[in-house]
């Protein structure tokens, strides 16, 4: 039997454009920078979760370092990377469907789960799906 997993501690999501996704994420949900380079963005959450932006250009090689090897990774093209935030309940979601509509950010889908949670979908400014999500959406959230 493997070891015991954690929870995840960063998401991925590639760009051709560091600056204006970071922008994106800056104005419209309102992060701040821990670490911002013109090759990466990052980002820290709740729960010491991570948010990383990485220019897709700059992941294609393994990086070779005294440190060891991070191998090659990455994603082509934006569309169907998806990353889903928590909210504390169907009240602040609410909150940031006015939110979205405020920033003029055009809501994708949303959903009514059968456990009893509620998301909200948009695309962020390079096509990424975000989900805000309350609980009830999963057996484990």
């Amino acid at each position: 039997m493997p070891p015991k997993l954690g929870q995840i501690v960063e998401t991925v999501l590639y760009t051709s454009d560091v600056g204006k996704l970071a922008a994106w994420y800056k104005d419209v949900l309102g992060l701040t920078p821990f670490i911002e380079f013109p090759a990466v963005v990052g980002f820290s959450l709740p729960n010491n979760t991570i948010l990383l932006l990485f220019d897709r250009a700059t992941t294609t090689k393994d990086k070779v370092s005294e440190g060891g090897v991070i191998p090659n990774h990455g994603a082509e093209t934006s569309f169907g990377q998806h990353i889903a935030f928590a909210c504390a309940d169907a009240n602040e979601l609410d909150e940031w469907e006015k939110h979205f509509q405020d920033q003029k950010v055009e809501i994708a889908g949303r959903m009514q789960w059968e456990k009893g949670g509620k998301s909200v979908y948009v695309r962020d400014c390079e096509g990424h799906l975000i989900e805000i999500m309350t609980r009830g959406v999963w057996v484990v959230y």
